[in-house]
């Protein structure tokens, strides 16, 4: 339940960041303001379910899709993470956030595919 959940939050942070950037509307601030807990949310229920599933084969009955989930969720909040980063501080200085955290996740998935999941 915490994968599903945790995909709808960020398609949620992703339209709500779509509408902040590419619409006049007031009260910005706030929005921008409360954007990163809510990333920050949905990336904590993805990690919940990817750590609950750690151990147990992909082989079994829901463990896949709720890794999928979890997976989507993420590459999401990367997504409406980037669109802030762009939006936000430009072209330049967006594409080196995007870089440093591409590196970053591409890190952490490392990690997990070699210390949490077993091997096959």
């Amino acid at each position: 339940m915490a994968a599903l959940l945790s995909v709808w939050i960020a398609l949620g942070a992703l339209v709500t960041a779509l509408l902040v950037v590419f619409t006049n509307l007031s009260g910005k601030e706030t929005v921008l303001t409360l954007l990163p807990y809510t990333i920050a949310l949905s990336a904590t229920f993805a990690a919940a379910a990817l750590w609950a599933h750690r151990r147990k084969p992909a082989a079994e009955e829901g463990i896949a899709g709720q890794r999928l989930q979890a997976f989507a969720a993420i590459c999401l909040n990367a997504l409406t993470f980037a669109v802030l980063l762009f939006w936000l501080h430009g072209l330049l200085k967006g594409l080196a956030g995007l870089a440093l955290e591409g590196v970053f996740l591409a890190l952490i998935y490392w990690l997990y595919t070699r210390i949490l999941v077993p091997d096959k």
